[in-house]
């Protein structure tokens, strides 16, 4: 039964979304972090902290916090304050970035992030320059990989071929791909070298605006509304599994793209001398 209307039922929201939204699913384990985890605290704050401090863009943090520590919580809340914080229980990494993304008004830009990214300064509006420029994008992403062209590209390098000029080759920089293996743990002279060597650069120029023809998972932005298609994919429960079907479902829906130069580069599970460096040469004041 209801007995009176609700006095608030006419009143503005307190709160709106900025259009452009970023989104971080966040995960450290235990209190006592051992091991691989370790240094994990350090890493996500790199992460959330790099991409707030390079983005020179209004916009609404998310954080998604799959269980976290009490600590790493305790810091989320009261020192790095996003807009938006949920605390959830360990849903998986998929499902808490479908859930989110599905509670984002669908013409806001999507600017997600796995929580072992590092941001360089600037890093948004290179990539905002692709979404804007090239029609029906779904995903931009500003970390070149070789690899990344293996998979989910059949659409979008149909499209640059036919509306643009492709060129192929091998144009990433080998220390990108050597600080790629870095943070992976993947040797990059016996086995990346020699697993790469068909590998292609796909660079498509389109109006006089080039970008390479593939993306990241790790890291994208994007429209929400093209976005939704593509989550049905929920990585059956798994923390970690291969996550080609997303990228590949991408693709149906549009373009993949990525910058010519590099704006963002994955981190791993270890701060390591070549981050300490990128961040020292990027944000010393």
């Amino acid at each position: 039964m209801r007995t009176t209307h609700n006095p608030l039922r006419t009143k503005a929201a307190p709160y709106k979304f900025e259009p452009i939204v970023f989104l971080v699913v966040t995960h450290i384990p235990c209190e006592e972090a051992v091991g691989y985890h370790s240094e994990r605290f350090e890493v996500v704050k790199m992460c959330l902290e790099t991409m707030r401090r390079g983005a020179h863009r209004d916009h609404t943090f998310m954080v998604w916090d799959n269980d976290s520590n009490s600590t790493f919580r305790d810091w989320l809340q009261h020192i790095f304050e996003p807009d938006i914080l949920v605390m959830s229980k360990n849903i998986g990494k998929n499902p808490a970035r479908a859930a989110a993304i599905n509670s984002i008004p669908l013409g806001s830009i999507v600017c997600y992030s796995d929580d072992d990214m590092f941001y360089y300064d600037n890093w948004l509006k290179p990539q905002l320059e692709l979404l804007y420029h090239f029609p029906g994008v779904s995903v931009v992403t500003g970390n070149p990989v070789r690899t990344q062209a293996r998979w989910g590209i059949a659409n979008t390098l149909k499209w640059a071929r036919e509306n643009g000029k492709v060129k192929q080759g091998r144009f990433i920089p080998n220390e990108w791909e050597q600080d790629f293996c870095v943070s992976i743990g993947r040797d990059y002279e016996d086995y990346h070298i020699p697993n790469t060597i068909k590998d292609i650069d796909y660079r498509v120029t389109y109006e006089n605006k080039q970008a390479y023809v593939m993306s990241h998972h790790c890291q994208f932005i994007g429209y929400a509304v093209k976005l939704l298609p593509a989550l049905a994919y929920y990585n059956d429960g798994m923390a970690m599994s291969d996550e080609k079907p997303f990228d590949e479902a991408l693709d149906r829906e549009g373009l993949r793209l990525c910058t010519i130069d590099r704006h963002t580069r994955h981190i791993g599970n270890v701060m390591d001398d070549r981050i300490r460096k990128a961040y020292d040469e990027t944000f010393s004041e």
